[in-house]
């Protein structure tokens, strides 16, 4: 494999794992208890995607998509909810 589609593959998994992390917190969106810790999402994802998970969530705050308060609980933003919804609707690019 050369280094393009090593690249690209990465690329389309941190894809992922952003998606998965946007999917996540939207299941929270009651107003009483709209967080979800980072154990939470460690627990509900795949071994294979867990080394990308903090660059997901740290490339997630820098968008503005997700915020954190204490950095141990995360929320989604209504600019996260429009991305996801967003993601949803693109095409997924065959391999």
């Amino acid at each position: 494999m050369d280094k393009t589609s090593s690249s690209n593959d990465e690329a389309n998994s941190l894809h992922n794992v952003e998606g998965f992390v946007l999917e996540k917190l939207s299941t929270k969106l009651d107003p009483e208890n709209s967080s979800t810790s980072i154990g939470e999402l460690m627990d509900s994802i795949d071994n294979s995607m867990f080394p990308l998970l903090d660059q997901a969530i740290e490339d997630l705050i820098a968008q503005s998509l997700i915020h954190s308060e204490d950095g141990e609980n995360y929320q989604i933003t209504p600019d996260g909810i429009n991305e996801l919804e967003f993601r949803k609707k693109e095409a997924i690019p065959l391999s």
